[in-house]
């Protein structure tokens, strides 16, 4: 079942065993040839739940003060648990690497366990507002059945590209949405994408780079909300200024039947006053690179 950092503090004996199972997931999934060892998936694990009771937040309730664990969103604190056991696990194979045949298990990078912690940028948003990652937007979808659908609908459109659709199904187990991947699983009907095991699949970061960039698009597209909807046209209709950092939107360029001149007002007033683009009521929008990247990531809840 999803759990919280909240739940954590004040209901651990309740949510220990969900935590238990996600962590040993994520353990299994990095330590390759050694999560067949008896005693490495529980280091790693252990190592996890340390850090936790370190922090004062597993079963703290309020005897600990908050802390920085607490100020993450749910999709953050998942990013957070899965990272520190994937930097543990990498540690564990550097260590027993004398004892290893296939050195493909270990990462290519030589970084010291530490150096990566997620702690040190938890609270920075890497992928714009109000939601911090694509992640995060899922977590959101996955827990609302009404919108669960439109998740599905989304993933079902990366069917033409197996190699993307099998990035976002991974990324569905690392976030913990395991209620919405048994329905993605069924509703695609593709039985073979819930193994970790069946496939291995190069550049796998480049895949899931394209298909966040889809999911978020088709995301956008089925919104009802005004604001995502005129972040959409933003994206979809700037070009390029003759400064190569900048782009220009017409406001006569957004409207379309469904969307009236007040209404696309209402909506440039709203990213505007959560910083996404500079825009004080001309016909003509003018938007940075990092504004464009942002409102590309631009969702809410209806």
């Amino acid at each position: 079942m999803p759990f919280t950092a909240r739940d954590l503090r004040y209901h651990p004996e309740e949510t220990y065993p969900a935590l238990h199972a996600y962590l040993a997931r994520c353990a299994q999934h990095y330590l390759g040839s050694l999560k067949y060892d008896p005693v490495e998936p529980e280091l790693v694990i252990n190592h996890v739940i340390d850090q936790l009771i370190r922090l004062g937040l597993l079963g703290g309730g309020d005897r600990t003060p908050l802390c920085v664990l607490d100020q993450l969103s749910n999709a953050q604190f998942y990013s957070f648990l899965h990272n520190s056991c994937k930097n543990k696990a990498i540690d564990r194979l550097r260590k027993r690497r004398p004892a290893i045949s296939n050195f493909s298990d270990l990462e290519a990078s030589d970084r010291e366990e530490g150096e990566d912690d997620p702690l040190n940028e938890a609270i920075d948003p890497l992928w714009g507002v109000p939601f911090a990652t694509p992640e995060e937007i899922t977590l959101v979808l996955a827990t609302q059945s009404d919108l669960r659908q439109i998740l599905i609908h989304c993933l079902s459109a990366l069917k033409a590209a197996p190699k993307q659709l099998y990035a976002m199904i991974q990324e569905l187990k690392e976030v913990g949405a395991d209620e919405v991947l048994q329905d993605v699983v069924r509703a695609l009907q593709q039985e073979y994408l819930a193994s970790d095991d069946k496939i291995t699949i190069a550049h796998m970061s480049q895949h899931k780079d394209h298909a966040h960039k889809k999911l978020r698009h088709c995301l956008q597209a089925q919104s009802s909300n005004l604001t995502v909807r005129v972040a959409l046209r933003l994206t979809e209709y700037g070009t390029r200024t003759a400064d190569p950092a900048g782009f220009v939107v017409a406001l006569s360029d957004i409207l379309q039947d469904d969307l009236s001149a007040e209404d696309a007002r209402t909506g440039l007033r709203e990213l505007a006053s959560e910083s996404l683009l500079d825009w004080r009521g001309d016909d003509t929008v003018y938007l940075s690179d990092a504004q464009m990247k942002h409102l590309t990531r631009f969702y809410r809840e209806e």
